[in-house]
């Protein structure tokens, strides 16, 4: 199985620059329009939308948004996925989904004291496209960098198979342990952001190297 991969949290026009000019291209590239250091505006990605490079997938990250800030979004451009990271309701997701035409992502913060309680996705399961599982610390829902025990994967790799959604993982996750991730716990694709950054910007290198890895993997399983 080849994963996928999106790079969230994308502010330069330069990086999706590079990634084409050496055709580094994820499966999808994240855009951050909730509160973050790496939050843009609905005007910034007007310009940003014009250098995605080519098989690509927008996906625009919101916490908690309204559905005229996500509005304000696709007046300047649409996006092809909306990620939800908050509290969003199914009948929001839903909402989003049939509004906008897009395909909805919705984020799951799995935070070290809480339990894994799978029968609160249920009724989700008709509203979102993919799921994604992240690290939840302090407070923050995601984007915090950390990895959580990926063992508590099965169970939703078990709902989401049920139920025909895609299973993404978030947290913590670089060239150094993202083969561990995909061998042990195959998911259908990795969102990172500070793992491909060098002083809070996105490094190419970081990009190339995560890739290779990945494909190297890729290859090996299929062997």
């Amino acid at each position: 199985m080849k994963a996928k991969l999106k790079i969230c949290g994308i502010t330069e026009v330069s990086t999706l620059q590079q990634m084409a000019a050496e055709q580094l291209v994820p499966d999808q590239i994240g855009f951050v329009f909730a509160p973050s250091r790496r939050q843009i505006k609905p005007e910034q990605w007007g310009i940003l939308a014009g250098y995605i490079p080519a098989g690509a997938l927008a996906a625009g990250v919101f916490v908690n948004p309204s559905l005229e800030e996500i509005d304000a979004v696709f007046r300047e451009q649409p996006l092809a996925i909306v990620q939800l990271h908050g509290t969003e309701s199914a009948a929001f997701c839903k909402e989003v989904k049939d509004k906008f035409h897009c395909r909805i992502t919705k984020a799951v913060g799995l935070s070290t004291e809480g339990k894994d309680d799978i029968a609160k996705l249920a009724p989700y399961r008709e509203s979102v496209d993919l799921l994604l599982l992240d690290t939840a610390l302090s407070g923050q829902s995601g984007g915090t960098g950390r990895t959580f025990d990926w063992e508590r994967i099965a169970p939703y790799r078990d709902w989401c198979d049920e139920h025909g959604i895609e299973l993404f993982v978030a947290g913590g996750i670089h060239a150094g342990n993202v083969v561990e991730l995909l061998a042990g716990h195959k998911p259908d694709g990795i969102d990172l952001s500070s793992g491909v950054e060098t002083d809070g910007r996105k490094d190419i290198d970081k990009i190339r190297t995560l890739i290779e890895r990945m494909d190297a993997y890729e290859y090996r399983d299929s062997l």
